[in-house]
């Protein structure tokens, strides 16, 4: 394990070295045209990312990447009991947008989540007027609704999954739109879960209310599935932001962020039950400083053993910028696993990051 003085060096070297990049940027600024090259006939492609460093400490359990771990703390697959340290680079981003003639939209983007740290698929999607057709968000999910964390798993109460799907947006009545989709289930490359959902803008928000329902077959067991997600962001006050999301349903437990599978879908036979919520109440303190508060629960109606029974989180974060598409990150989080026995188990993390868009 790296020790804390090394660890420190690594940060402020990565810090300076960002930081002097950014300042580069910001001078040569008006000098440089977007990253946008030009096809004609109406087709343009536009680069764009961002290089993210994260410097983490775990106290409790290792967490791993992301505090995705902890629904496996306490459990022999989960990570060991001790405290621990990690710097990685594995949300760096990477993607091209082409935008054509007639509407036509298509997106490409991958990180660095993948298997030993390898360049991973996120996004590759066409859209054109309205069909969609790719890899992207389920539509189950609200993105407008994305906690603002560092960590990059974020809330684990809310629907959490990309897919290939085909999709049919309408947006022909004032403020409103409806959307439906066929997606190949997260849990079952060969069986397909179906969504709809109804977006209504208003002044200082929205609220979107999804239904998805799943019939696969998972490791062997299967899985009628069905959700409702109920989700908003408000705008209540100056520089103020609230958003939230309620999910009920069954056998769905595994599209939810916190990805919990087994006992957790399905036990006899019959779909386990669950209930999430997530929120997030941000405040624009100055032109440059942002800070928020995420938390998040989730509830499963059976459990035994040391299957897990309840989950939730909480993410203390802030967000300086520091020059031009800059920006320093701090964060606490504190997580919490309860089994069905009713033994319980903790962890808390501190992680630190800078990070540099273009």
């Amino acid at each position: 394990m790296t020790t804390w003085r090394n660890f420190a060096g690594l940060a402020v070297s990565a810090a300076i070295s960002l930081s002097a990049t950014a300042a580069l940027a910001q001078a040569e600024e008006e000098e440089k045209s977007p990253l946008t090259l030009d096809l004609g006939n109406g087709t343009t492609v536009t680069l764009y990312g961002y290089l993210k460093a994260d410097f983490i400490w775990d106290d409790g359990y290792d967490l791993g990447r992301t505090t995705s771990g902890i629904k496996n703390i306490g459990l022999p697959a989960g990570g060991p009991v001790g405290s621990f340290d990690r710097q990685q680079l594995n949300e760096t981003r990477i993607g091209f947008d082409v935008r054509g003639p007639d509407n036509l939209f298509a997106r490409f983007e991958g990180d660095f989540y993948g298997a030993n740290n390898n360049l991973r698929l996120r996004h590759a999607y066409v859209d054109w007027y309205g069909v969609m057709i790719g890899q992207n968000w389920t539509n189950f999910m609200s993105v407008e609704t994305l906690a603002d964390t560092v960590d990059f798993q974020g809330s684990l109460a809310l629907p959490f999954a990309r897919v290939p799907q085909l999709r049919y947006t309408y947006k022909g009545w004032d403020n409103i739109s409806l959307s439906g989709s066929v997606e190949r289930d997260i849990g079952n490359d060969d069986d397909l879960a179906y969504t709809v959902a109804l977006r209504y803008g208003l002044e200082n928000g929205m609220v979107r209310v999804s239904g998805l329902w799943r019939d696969a077959v998972i490791s062997g067991n299967r899985v009628d599935g069905w959700g409702v997600n109920f989700s908003t962001v408000l705008n209540l006050w100056q520089g103020g932001r609230i958003k939230a999301n309620f999910t009920t349903g069954a056998g769905i437990a595994d599209i939810l962020a916190a990805g919990l599978s087994g006992n957790a879908l399905s036990i006899g036979g019959s779909a386990v039950g669950v209930n999430s919520a997530g929120l997030t109440v941000s405040q624009q303190v100055t032109d440059k400083l942002k800070l928020a508060i995420t938390g998040a629960w989730l509830d499963l109606d059976q459990s035994t053993g040391t299957d897990t029974d309840k989950l939730n989180s909480v993410h203390v974060s802030a967000f300086y910028e520091v020059f031009r598409n800059t920006t320093l990150m701090a964060e606490y989080y504190t997580g919490n696993r309860t089994q069905g026995n009713g033994g319980k188990f903790s962890s808390d993390r501190i992680q630190l990051a800078i990070k540099y868009a273009f």
